[in-house]
């Protein structure tokens, strides 16, 4: 999940070395460690707390196993509980664990204390894996591997079974054996957090892979075909009416066909390639109320093609967005690493040219329609010190009338272990068509430049940053998620924290002061702000969030004086029940009508799991806003999940999203309906072998109500199935 990224021990520590012994016998998986099948498997004591107690000794026993057959990395973790009917372990679909017990293997397979691979396993065998990024300190959740676990709970604990194939790791071809950083961990929540660790963590340097321990083993790998190749097949049928007529329109089913492979031309370089690829989504996007907002949302990548090596084009600023290609035929890229190289290409087409248009006070969502778009981006990145790296980026798309380009340059410096200075210089050349000139009142021609300067500094107890933003008013990145441009956004953090250990009621409480100010590019001053944090960790993992703090912001040619405050509370009473609260009171501009309201957010979440199979999610917003003369509107946002999960290959979900608006009339200046309701449903049933093998069939509707509707009407219904297997040679 990425959360080992903020912590981290001093190379002096981190010289544990380990010899993984090479086995010729493979382990059978199913969670049941025999002393006969991991005789021969080095033993790593997890014995050291790192969260909350700073480096003691752990509360429980676990001993890790590791060992290899040339082929697969094998481990196992016998975890001892005092009290095994507290275990927290839940049947879920994989990458959604977090909230269990789990163990964890961390593999820095270039040993290049950059990039790592995480495996994660709750104690009943439910997978989860990602990439972390030490250098931008993010984790790509989205990463998914093909591999094989199992857990079982006993009457002293919980085993865990991984067995890892290395053809889903990318590594360094080389005769004799492999060096690697490795670090064995376990989640272990009660009523409080508690991290442990095989390692000890020194919270005063700020990065994670540069203190692992080491590893060496995997001498003389054979040479495999490392090929996946993954044939899947969609059938859908969609139909839509108009509220006018009534009639439905369309049923007809629309089998697609498509065909991805994956292909490692070495251990450390890999192609993907896709035709007619299937880019549909299992998952519906969780519904955010937009409501008072200006700029674009942010939606997470969701489809298969885009998510293998996606790491390998991340610059600071997010110039790579791939859901801005929404519909091609065809797609490929490579990506790889060569010692201190690191690359990236991918090509596609697009049948259908959407981007973001930004401003410096909004943003808005062009489209060209049908118009086709070829895409094309390519990253390198170059190690240099001990943790440092210099990069470029660019990205370009082009169609008829139409074309974007990007030009970026980055720098990520760490000249000591609590302090890093990210530098991005881009560039952009964009043409735009007539219908977006008209549109959007933007010139034909476009081209700007960007600067983004931020040094932060993180040691035990103290944390600073200070950032230099410098946006183009004409800069265009519309492969990227760029919502904002025309403005210098300079700003100032120091924050101070304490930790406590032991039976001490608080764990940890970070305090925060932020100024900033944000000009145009004219020398307008947009926003003037002050901002003050509070965090806190204590007992029943609770954890609270405070906002406060008040800006100068303008708008539509006038100043408005806003004040904010924000608190978010969320805490585990039980080991089946989660309660979240978050109350945001401000006032705040309101944007349509200029002019100066307030706003009241709450927003409660809970999440009960009924035994071991069936969980209920459900997150209300209710936002009322105020204005002189009264009640503006008030919007509510529902999202309800439910989730039977069969065991750790099927489920069937159930989502329901509402989001109702009232608006009154009479206090806008301009027309609008006093009523707007959306809702939408699905149902969804998977079962699914491994990451990339598996079937789903569903069904979803979504229907809407205006001042012109009675009740919520129905216009959109699919049904829809998809299987796809991965075959590998």
């Amino acid at each position: 999940m990425g959360l080992f990224g903020c912590l981290s021990i001093t190379p002096a520590l981190a010289q544990s070395r380990f010899e993984i012994p090479r086995i010729t016998a493979a382990p059978t998986i199913d969670g049941e460690v025999q002393s006969s099948e991991w005789q021969q498997a080095l033993s790593i004591q997890i014995n050291i707390e790192t969260e909350p107690g700073e480096n003691t000794a752990a509360p429980v026993a676990t001993e890790g196993l590791v060992m290899e057959d040339g082929e697969t990395l094998y481990v196992a973790f016998i975890a001892q509980d005092p009290d095994p009917d507290q275990i927290r372990a839940f049947y879920r679909d994989r990458d959604l664990l977090w909230d269990d017990d789990w163990v964890a293997v961390i593999l820095d397979t270039f040993n290049d204390e950059r990039r790592a691979f995480e495996f994660y396993t709750n104690p009943v065998g439910v997978q989860a894996d990602d990439i972390w990024d030490d250098v931008n300190q993010r984790a790509d959740e989205a990463w998914n591997a093909i591999w094989d676990s199992a857990g079982q709970i006993t009457d002293f604990g919980y085993t865990v079974e991984m067995a890892i194939p290395l053809k889903q790791l990318r590594f360094t071809p080389q005769q004799g054996s492999q060096t690697w950083g490795i670090n064995l961990r376990r989640y272990y929540p009660r009523d409080r957090e508690t991290q442990l660790s095989d390692i000890p963590i020194d919270r005063n340097v700020s990065c994670y892979l540069c203190q692992v321990a080491k590893a060496s083993g995997f001498a003389e790998l054979e040479p495999s075909m490392n090929l996946i190749l993954i044939p899947t097949l969609v059938a859908a049928a969609n139909e839509t009416r108009d509220p006018a007529n009534g009639e439905w329109i369309g049923g007809d089913v629309d089998p697609q066909a498509s065909f991805d492979v994956r292909w490692g031309i070495t251990q450390d370089t890999y192609l993907n390639a896709t035709i007619n690829p299937d880019f549909s989504q299992v998952e519906a996007d969780v519904a955010q109320l937009d409501i008072n907002q200006t700029f674009s949302l942010f939606f997470p990548e969701r489809r298969t093609f885009f998510l293998d090596g996606a790491d390998y084009f991340d610059t600071f600023r997010n110039l790579v967005y791939t859901r801005n290609i929404a519909n091609p035929d065809y797609g490929a890229k490579i990506t790889g690493k060569n010692g201190p190289h690191t690359f990236g290409i991918l090509a596609a087409n697009d049948e259908t040219t959407s981007f973001i248009i930004p401003r410096s006070l909004s943003s808005r969502i062009a489209s060209l329609g049908e118009q086709k778009s070829d895409v094309a981006i390519a990253r390198y990145r170059y190690d240099i010190f001990q943790n440092s790296t210099v990069g470029a980026l660019v990205t370009n798309r082009e169609g008829d009338g139409y074309s974007n380009r990007v030009s970026s340059l980055d720098a990520t410096l760490r000249p000591t272990e609590q302090d890093t200075i990210y530098i991005q210089a881009m560039h952009s050349e964009s043409e735009y068509p007539l219908q977006i000139q008209e549109r959007f009142n933007q010139a034909a021609d476009l081209s700007d430049s960007s600067t983004v300067i931020e040094y932060q500094h993180n040691d035990r107890n103290w944390d600073w940053r200070f950032g230099h933003y410098d946006w183009g008013e004409d800069f265009r990145a519309d492969l990227g998620f760029i919502n904002r441009v025309d403005y210098i956004y300079q700003v100032a953090t120091v924050g101070h924290t304490w930790w406590w250990g032991g039976d001490s009621f608080f764990n940890r409480i970070r305090f925060a002061a932020d100024y900033d100010r944000t000009e145009d590019q004219s020398g307008l001053l947009l926003e003037e702000e002050t901002e003050f944090f509070l965090n806190m960790n204590g007992p029943l993992q609770s954890s609270l969030f405070g906002l406060f703090g008040g800006s100068k912001t303008y708008w539509n040619g006038q100043y408005f004086d806003e004040q904010f405050n924000n608190l978010n509370l969320s805490f585990v009473p039980l080991p089946n029940l989660q309660i979240g609260i978050n109350m945001r009171v401000e006032d705040v501009v309101d944007f349509a009508n200029t002019r100066l309201g307030h706003s009241r957010r709450f927003r409660p979440e809970i999440r009960y799991q009924f035994g071991r199979h069936l969980q209920l999610d459900l997150e209300h917003t209710i936002q009322n806003f105020d204005v002189d003369g009264g009640r503006l509107f008030t919007a509510n946002l529902t999202n309800f999940r439910t989730t039977y999960q069969f065991n750790n290959r099927s489920f069937l979900r159930v989502i329901v999203q509402l989001d109702d608006r009232e608006r009154n009339q009479d206090l806008y200046t301009f027309p609008v309906d006093s009523v707007n309701k959306e809702l939408t449903t699905q149902l969804l049933y998977s079962y699914r072998v491994n990451a990339a093998t598996r079937f789903f069939v569903g069904y979803s509707d979504a229907g809407f109500q205006d001042d012109s509707q009675d009740s919520i009407y129905r216009t959109n219904r699919s049904f829809f199935a998809k299987f796809s297997y991965a075959w590998q040679p």
